[in-house]
């Protein structure tokens, strides 16, 4: 009886994430189709700045509200007062993260050239999207734990369909130096609809604005430090690996090549819609099942039919990687041979990311330094033996970095794993 409501609820998440992800690719496929070389460094150039900045008002915050709230999902000022005690934290880490990124986007707009009212308005329009974007998340943080997932596809795509209006009205209009201006303010428009949306669905819902008593205040700060303390480090390294291509593109490459890595990309998009309906549906449920032979089938389960799903998407990239170009139009055409690599390189990260989520979710976060130190050393070994010279060989560190990283996520896993077995033999043996 439980099968066909799974079921239809997949159906509709996927769905409305895959029209998501098309709206988003389609976006994105126009902008690099039709916007020159230059400005589209520049905007991939933002973009990664954009998300280093919510990357470090981060630092594991992002993984504490699921193993906090735990199997109190049901309890609705609690699942409220938990987010909002966390998020409280993601702001005041906001200025740290502007003060860390505001010297990089200076020097490399100094080294590139991109200057000029159009470009300073399009970087002050980037800072009103992390502020959107921080409220973005709260909201959808809260529904998602409380199950409105109805909600969320509606918000999700009444805000795809704001973005893909304000993009194609850009790029009807004549190229210019403003174009970069409008296509973030097409990204600033779509975060707004969805925060309205989300404040809508909070007083239609009568969603309280809880706030924890002074008890429980001290309980959850503890218990957020206690998952998040391990991932500190962490969050800050793998902000940074998660654009290293374009950092490296934009301090030691020609603003053509740091055209190309974001061109990429875009590519590798269609990964996002495994990892947004996981999101919804999975790691929810992975946080609040008990210890047992239920956790270790969902957890199986999932990363079986993850692989599968990623290994079909490679073969794809590897034997007819001419489909895959046409997407980016014809000033593009020259990096054919290297779309495996791109494919290869995201699948592996994705992978690393799916495991680690599997982990936090569980609040499992324990040993997550250390794996910096094997990122590192991969990263040093290769650079010594290759360099990064040009376009293949920044996707060969890439691909390198993101090998390691998986490796090292897959290890962790396995332990826990055994460790939850062991754990869920001893309480079966305690009832007996």
């Amino acid at each position: 009886m439980k099968l066909l409501p799974r079921l239809r609820q997949i159906a509709m998440v996927g769905g409305v994430e895959t029209f998501g992800v098309a709206i988003g690719g389609i976006a994105g496929l126009l902008i690099v189709n039709v916007m020159p070389k230059d400005q589209y460094a520049a905007y991939t150039f933002l973009v990664a700045c954009m998300t280093l900045i919510l990357g470090i008002t981060d630092l594991g915050l992002a993984h504490c509200t699921l193993p906090i709230v735990g199997q109190r999902a049901g309890e609705v000022r609690w699942v409220v007062g938990v987010c909002h005690q966390v998020f409280r934290k993601r702001w005041l880490l906001l200025a740290l993260g502007l003060a860390i990124i505001g010297p990089y986007w200076f020097y490399t707009s100094q080294q590139h050239a991109w200057s000029g009212w159009a470009y300073l308005a399009a970087s002050l329009l980037m800072v009103a999207v992390v502020l959107l974007t921080l409220r973005e998340h709260y909201a959808n943080t809260v529904l998602l734990i409380l199950g409105q997932i109805p909600t969320l596809n509606r918000i999700a795509f009444s805000s795809h369909c704001v973005r893909i209006t304000f993009v194609g009205a850009v790029l009807l209009l004549p190229a210019t130096s403003w174009a970069v201006t409008g296509i973030v303010a097409a990204t600033a428009a779509a975060s707004f609809v969805s925060v309205m949306l989300y404040r809508k669905a909070f007083r239609t819902q009568q969603l309280p604005a809880a706030h924890l008593d002074e008890a429980d205040t001290k309980k959850v700060d503890a218990q957020v430090i206690r998952i998040a303390k391990p991932l500190v480090l962490p969050a800050i390294f793998y902000q940074v690996q998660g654009v290293i291509t374009v950092f490296l593109a934009s301090l030691f490459g020609t603003a053509g090549m740091l055209a190309e890595v974001g061109a990429f990309g875009r590519l590798a998009m269609v990964l996002i819609v495994v990892d947004r309906v996981t999101n919804i549906l999975l790691f929810p449920a992975i946080a609040r099942a008990p210890v047992g032979p239920r956790l270790g089938t969902i957890v199986a389960q999932a990363h079986v039919a993850y692989f599968a799903m990623s290994v079909l998407v490679l073969l794809t990239s590897f034997y007819f990687p001419q489909y895959w170009i046409l997407l980016l139009g014809k000033q593009y055409a020259s990096m054919t041979p290297l779309v495996w690599m791109v494919f290869l390189a995201s699948i592996l990260m994705n992978a690393s990311g799916f495991a680690f989520r599997t982990l936090s979710v569980r609040g499992a976060t324990a040993g997550q330094t250390y794996s910096i130190a094997v990122t590192l050393i991969t990263q040093i070994t290769y650079l010594w033996l290759v360099g990064v010279s040009d376009l293949r060989s920044v996707l060969g560190f890439g691909i390198a970095s993101s090998l390691a990283n998986f490796g090292y996520q897959y290890f962790l896993l396995a332990v826990r794993w055994l460790e939850w077995r062991k754990d869920a033999a001893e309480d079966a043996q305690a009832r007996l």
